[in-house]
């Protein structure tokens, strides 16, 4: 039984753009790394299941923006692209029902929203919201958006802005995006990434400059949160710069990465609160683990490292949740996002 996941990278050293990695599960190792997209800096990807589409974001010839290509394919075939962005955006999303491309932009502060014509073979954009503002950090002298998502129900568009301490709500109208609420975290805190609970009105918040794990109440009838708990990754004496955050199908653990301590964190969740209890912490084996993912049958866990250009694997006790480490040596350069096909 073989599984495949696709690496988005950096292109600033070795690496050529869009790789692909396999996950053997007779051996328990990861094989057979291949390029399958020539692209700069395609530092996050969006694989669609059902349309066997692989989006990414990356630099074209003059500016930026994003791509869709036909996973059908090994290496991928281009399809389309749009580039109308100073700087590569951080995150991209595909709605497979709608045909809606989502992408953050860090540099410029915005949320875009474009549209894919699977049948045009063709990408249009709809609509941008730039953000204004800034926090008390030194990383924060502007708006950086790094995340952007539906809600699970897909009711809602979430955005979450590093740089002035925001998650925003929007709503997607013919027009394109209305904004309906604001969730102002810590100052400082930097909101990162969102994880929901598959089952409970809650969604998990890391943040990336005080490294920590935040519990949110989540309203599905008006688009707002609230905060439950704050949960540090990191003691006095670490480095704190939070990375991905990711929650099993079950709806009983959330795990997050650490990239100033090389470390990934195991929380069980409360079945009725859903608040968080830690259950392990380990090392990642790698420095700056930037992303990693869960396999699709959710017993290993890949971790892509980005200055380090190493993929670690581990095996998950189902049960548990606790991480045990099967390999840590496997070449894969300047990872920064990793998505199971």
């Amino acid at each position: 039984m073989k599984e495949k996941f696709y690496l988005g990278t950096y292109t600033k050293r070795d690496s050529k753009g869009v790789y692909s990695v396999t996950l053997n599960k007779e051996t328990e190792l990861l094989e057979s790394l291949t390029l399958e997209a020539t692209i700069d800096n395609p530092t996050y990807l969006s694989y669609s299941k059902n349309n066997q589409l692989l989006f990414a974001v990356g630099k074209g010839e003059e500016l930026c923006g994003i791509s869709a290509n036909n996973a059908k394919t090994s290496p991928v075939e281009p399809l389309a692209s749009y580039d109308d962005q100073q700087a590569v955006p951080c995150y991209i999303r595909y709605n497979e029902k709608t045909g809606d491309v989502l992408t953050a932009n860090y540099h410029g502060g915005f949320v875009e929203l474009y549209h894919y014509d699977k049948t045009a073979k063709s990408i249009t954009s709809i609509d941008k919201k730039v953000h204004t503002g800034s926090s008390v950090h030194a990383n924060q002298t502007s708006p950086h958006v790094h995340y952007t998502d539906y809600t699970p129900d897909e009711k809602w568009i979430v955005v979450c802005d590093l740089g002035i301490d925001t998650v925003f709500t929007y709503k997607r109208t013919a027009e394109g995006l209305e904004e309906v609420a604001q969730y102002k975290t810590k100052a400082g805190s930097g909101p990162r990434h969102l994880a929901f609970h598959p089952t409970l009105p809650i969604a998990y918040l890391i943040c990336e400059l005080d490294a920590t794990v935040e519990v949110l109440s989540y309203n599905n009838e008006n688009g707002t949160f609230r905060n439950l708990d704050k949960i540090a990754l990191t003691t006095e004496d670490q480095q704190a710069w939070g990375g991905a955050i990711h929650i099993t199908r079950d709806g009983r653990f959330v795990y997050a990465s650490n990239r100033g301590f090389d470390a990934l964190y195991t929380f069980s969740i409360d079945a009725s609160s859903g608040l968080l209890t830690l259950v392990q912490t380990i090392n990642s084996c790698g420095s700056v683990p930037r992303d990693f993912h869960l396999s699709n049958d959710e017993a290993y866990v890949v971790v892509g490292h980005q200055e380090s250009d190493n993929l670690t694997l581990f095996k998950r006790d189902l049960e548990t949740g606790e991480l045990t480490l099967l390999q840590k040596d496997f070449y894969a350069p300047e990872v920064v996002c990793v998505v199971p096909q």
